[in-house]
C-alpha cells in the first residue's frame, strides 16, 4: 500500500471509512429503488434490483482483481507526482 508501518492506524481507519460509505451508499440505493418502482411493480423491481445488487458485488472481485493488477502499476506513477 502507500502507507508505511508508521501510518498502520491511519491505513485501518481510512479502510473502515470505505466500508461504511460503502455501506451506507448500498442501503440509500435499495431505499431509493423502493421509491422509484410503482405500487404495483414494486416487489418484483426491489427483488430484481437486489438480486442485480447482490450478483454484481460477487463478481466485482473476479472482474476487479485481474484489472486493479493490470491498472495499479500506472495508479502509483500518476498519484507520485499528484500527491508528492
Amino acid at each position: 500500500m502507500f502507507a508505511g508501518t508508521d501510518y498502520h492506524a491511519a491505513t485501518v481507519t481510512f479502510a473502515m471509512l470505505g466500508k461504511l460509505f460503502i455501506s451506507v451508499t448500498f442501503s440509500c440505493i435499495y431505499v431509493h429503488s423502493s421509491e422509484l418502482f410503482s405500487t404495483q411493480v414494486r416487489s418484483v423491481g426491489l427483488g430484481t434490483a437486489s438480486v442485480c445488487a447482490r450478483i454484481s458485488s460477487m463478481a466485482s472481485s473476479y472482474v476487479g482483481g485481474p484489472l486493479v493488477g493490470q491498472v495499479y502499476s500506472y495508479l502509483i506513477l500518476l498519484s507520485r507526482p499528484i500527491f508528492g
